[in-house]
Order: C-alpha cells, then structure tokens, then sequence
C-alpha cells in the first residue's frame, strides 16, 4: 500500500467534510529500523470550511478543495469512519504494516514531531499525551504507527516544501510504469522552484517510485503553484488521482549538530572534524574516511552515490569537514548524506632526497620529518634540503551533495540551502 495514496482514500470518503488547509505528508526518523520504507505519516483537518477555497486534488473526476480555515469536525465521528476505510485496503499481512489513526480537535505538543523526526520515540509516552490532550485513537498490530499519526499532527512547520503526487488506476498496479523521461527533464528544466526530479548522472526519474505502490510519480518545489503546473508537463499513463501536499521533506529536520561522542545510534547528525587517516576503498567500490575531533569515527561513503564518493577520495589527513549523516551502530559509522569541505592542507609532496655535499651520493631518510644522511660518508642535512612540490587538490572548499538518485526525503538539496 502507500500512505499519501491512503490520503486520497479518506478524502474521497470524507466528501461529506470540508478540507481545511493542505494535506499534511510528514517524514520521520529515517533510520528507525522497523520503519516503512518512506517514514511517513499523513495529517488531514476536516471540517467545515470558511473562505474562499483552492483546488489542491482530483479524484478521477472531482476536484479536491481546501480551506484556508474552518470550524472543526467531531473527532468521535470521524475516528471510526476512518478507521473502516484503513482496514478495507491496508495490507496487514505485511511486517511492517503497523498502522494507527489519532483524531483530536487539539494538536499534540510540536515537541513531539523534533522528537519523532530525530530520535527514538516510545508508543506509551505518546499514548499518555494523547490522553492529556482528550484524543481519540485506534493502533493496529504493533500501534507504532498512533506514533507517526500524533508526530504529524504536532509538526509546525519551520522551513516547508510541497509535493503534487499522481496516482495510478488500480488496474495498472504491479505493473511497469509508462512514463516519458524526456517530459521530466523538460519540466525540470521548464521550472524553478521543483528540486530532485531527474538524475543526470545516471539518468534516473527521480520523481517515479521503483516500489509497486500506487503512486505514478511525486514532483517536489518550493512553489505549490509551479507545482501544480509542472504535473501537467509530465507526459505517460494516465493520472487516476492527483493531490498537493505540505511536506517537511527536503528539510533536514532530523539532523542535530553534534560531537562525535555523542553520535547515537538510529540518529542523524552534524559533525565538524578533521581527517584522520587517507581515504580507503573497500569491497564493493564504498569509501571509508577517518575522522577526528578529540574521538573517531568513519564516515562511509557509499558506491551508489558515485561523484560524492569521488570528492570523498580525494580529501587528505588534516582536511576540516563539516558532514551530515546517520549512525550505524554496526560497524559504528557516519553514513554521510552530506559535506562541506571547510579547509583545505597543502598538497606538498617530496620529489626526491638531497645529494651529499661532499661525496654527491643521494642521501638516506633518518625517519619522518628527522631529515637524512649520507650512507657513504656519515654527513646529515635537514629535512628542508630535499626537492620538494605542491600539487593542486582536486577538491575545493564548498558544499557536496550525492545525486538525486541517493538522495533521503529529508535530504536539503543544496538549491534550498539558503531557506
């Protein structure tokens, strides 16, 4: 199944309501180990719109509007009809369908979202804040998923993006999708505020999932009306439903600037540090780079995201980074998502050794640094005596990012950096 899809489902079945203010797609931790493969979770407000409303859907042949505003539904209502509606089309024998439905007329704490987007979160403490805040919920299987409903209903949002998602007709899910890859990089170049479209070092559609969910494809913006122009660019299959959403996506939100020590595992962090130790390759074309500020760590450089690791091969003992990435417990890593090269050390490399002065003999090394000696007649000279050259790095100070095609939900690409 898929979330956003299961949206559309409930906003078909709610038609009775009014729909006030956007869809809501929220990401979550992206490295809790028993999420679903996006994290995501959905907050819709009904009720009984005010103002002038504004096309952000279809559904086959009806629009979906929403309202700036509006008077709120019962919550005691609107729980049990959508709880029909998630049983009908979840697929509850999959592992890690867990899903839950939270209806409240009073958001929980927006403590709770930094929480569930960061760290590891605890189903009972949720449930006691739901109680406080007289909420209404129903939890399936495991009844992680009451965890993702209440986060997305407490996101206040500081930075925001949206996403316009079209749906395939149920008959051709399963099925390969048919989507014109010239249309994409049209519309990416067609538009400026859309981000993640298309893979030009690879050549991948980044806005077509590789999963067999319902989606066809989710374009991603900084303008909700760009996007809702750019949908139309997009040239295949037909579009059996469409919906925009407010997303936290493209945000890094989950990020936490911290020391190397205090790394913790199934978290995201920001770490400023120096390189350790050359950068090595290992089995399978990944990059390993040690790095240091008082403690260690390795931060791993994984093959698919190819030029990024290239740039990562060329850094040098003593380089300052600032990296972003998650923590694996196992080998204990940073899986790097993100990196600034901050400074730079001189790439000054020895030619040769000097000559002895007074037989002409090439000089032996003493040891690192301790300068040399001739072999035949015992004279030393320092270390500065020998035939040295800079080198231009093939890196520059700046920001690097993987591909489009390696890139998280919550990954800010760098044309957001600023926002």
């Amino acid at each position: 199944m898929c979330t956003t899809y299961l949206a559309s489902l409930m906003i078909d079945h709610f038609s009775d309501h009014d729909l006030i203010g956007l869809p809501r797609l929220v990401r979550l931790n992206p490295n809790i180990p028993w999420k679903t493969r996006g994290n995501a979770a959905i907050c819709l407000s009904l009720g009984r719109g005010i103002g002038r409303p504004k096309i952000c859907g279809g559904l086959g042949d009806s629009r979906v509007l929403y309202y700036p505003r509006g008077k709120p539904s019962d919550p005691s209502e609107i729980l049990p009809r959508a709880a029909r509606v998630l049983e009908r089309v979840a697929k509850f024998e999959c592992e890690k369908t867990n899903p839950g439905i939270v209806a409240s007329n009073k958001r929980p704490s927006q403590s709770l979202y930094w929480k569930a987007v960061r760290e590891v979160v605890k189903l009972d403490d949720v449930e006691s804040a739901l109680r406080e805040s007289g909420a209404a919920w129903k939890k399936y299987k495991n009844g992680r998923g009451v965890i993702g409903a209440a986060a997305s209903m407490s996101w206040r949002p500081r930075d925001r993006t949206w996403e316009v998602i079209a749906y395939r007709s149920p008959k051709m899910f399963g099925t390969p999708r048919e989507i014109e890859p010239r249309s994409v990089v049209e519309m990416d170049k067609r538009t400026k505020w859309t981000f993640n479209n298309y893979d030009y070092e690879s050549g991948h559609v980044a806005i077509m999932p590789g999963s067999p969910c319902p989606i066809l494809f989710g374009i991603r913006g900084d303008s909700s009306g760009e996007l809702l122009r750019a949908r139309t660019m997009i040239r295949g299959e037909d579009q059996d439903k469409w919906l925009l959403f407010l997303t936290n996506q493209g945000t890094e939100d989950h990020i936490v600037r911290r020391s190397i020590g205090t790394l913790r595992k199934w978290e995201s962090g920001l770490v400023r540090a120096r390189v350790a130790a050359p950068p090595l390759v290992i089995p399978g074309g990944h990059v390993i780079v040690r790095i240091s500020d008082g403690n260690e760590i390795d931060a791993a450089f994984y093959e698919p995201s190819r030029g990024f690791r290239e740039i990562a091969k060329k850094l040098m003992i003593g380089d300052r980074v600032t990296l972003m990435g998650s923590v694996r417990e196992t080998p204990r890593s940073l899986n790097v998502e993100k990196m600034r090269v901050e400074n730079l050390v001189d790439d000054v490399r020895k030619l040769r050794n000097p000559y002895c002065n007074n037989c002409g003999k090439t000089m032996g090394s003493m040891g690192s640094g301790q300068g040399f000696r001739c072999k035949k007649c015992g004279s030393r000279a320092p270390y500065s005596s020998a035939t040295f050259r800079s080198f231009k790095r093939g890196v520059s100070p700046g920001w690097y990012e993987p591909p489009v095609a390696s890139r998280r939900h919550l990954h800010k690409p760098l044309r957001r950096m600023t926002k």
